[in-house]
């Protein structure tokens, strides 16, 4: 039926081209768990997971309950990830077809679907509902899962030059959180956290160079870059490379 466009879905239409330009979406189906999708994060209309757009999804689990209504089923699909989640079908009165079949409670299914949330409650909208034939289904989604969130993750880093983690602390120029610049981060400070991020960002073989760093750290004096780099490399974080000017993050690929 068109219940599947409800208000303030993604079939909402996109702003200008400057607008569509700025946000990074993903045009296809993206496997999630349910846990993805709870922590995903609401930006007006729509939801984000690690900054990049989602529209349609797909989850597996096993359904844990059925309660049919005269217009929709509601399931609790329940993948371990977290608590189970509310997915709804909506079903086409006109036709009794397939569609209206309720899927037994402890049967592992496939929801192809769209993320809502009301009253901040998340839940999917979905437009198919297919039960696995086999568990090894479940096992591909799994690898689905991990394969689309590296390629979406590679595509955002490649399309900032701002590393990722750099906006998601929340740290400015000027230090984060205010410009004290001294409250930690994943047991880093700020200014260690910008310098580490920085670092981490850097594709080059010989890693960057403290000049490098100062040029990109405006605010910050060469003698606190400094401290920062012996703390990090003497932490393990990162390590001197062709001379004690040039550092590499331990955990670059």
């Amino acid at each position: 039926g068109g219940y599947t466009q409800s208000p303030g879905g993604f079939g909402s239409p996109a702003g200008g081209q400057a607008e569509k330009k700025q946000r990074s979406r993903s045009q296809n189906i993206v496997p999630c768990t349910v846990s993805q999708l709870l922590a995903a994060e609401q930006v007006d209309e729509t939801f984000r997971i690690c900054d990049v757009e989602i529209s349609q999804v797909t989850v597996v689990g096993i359904v844990r309950h059925a309660e049919k209504a005269p217009t929709n089923i509601l399931y609790k699909v329940d993948d371990m990830t977290a608590a189970p989640m509310d997915v709804r079908q909506w079903v086409d009165t006109d036709e009794a077809g397939g569609e209206n079949v309720v899927v037994p409670p402890g049967t592992y299914v496939k929801v192809a679907g769209h993320l809502r949330s009301f009253q901040n409650k998340k839940s999917l909208v979905a437009f198919k509902i297919m039960p696995l034939e086999n568990m090894n289904e479940f096992t591909t989604h799994i690898l689905e899962i991990v394969n689309a969130h590296m390629i979406l993750r590679k595509n955002l880093m490649s399309a900032s030059r701002v590393p990722q983690s750099f906006s998601s602390t929340g740290i400015s120029d000027m230090g984060g959180y205010g410009g004290g610049g001294s409250l930690p981060v994943n047991g880093l400070t700020a200014h260690q956290s910008q310098v580490l991020n920085l670092i981490k960002s850097c594709h080059v073989p010989e890693g960057m160079s403290l000049q490098d760093l100062k040029l990109q750290l405006h605010s910050m004096s060469m003698s606190t870059i400094k401290q920062a780099v012996e703390f990090l490399s003497s932490e393990g974080h990162i390590y001197s490379t062709v001379d004690d000017d040039h550092y590499k993050s331990t955990d670059a690929e």
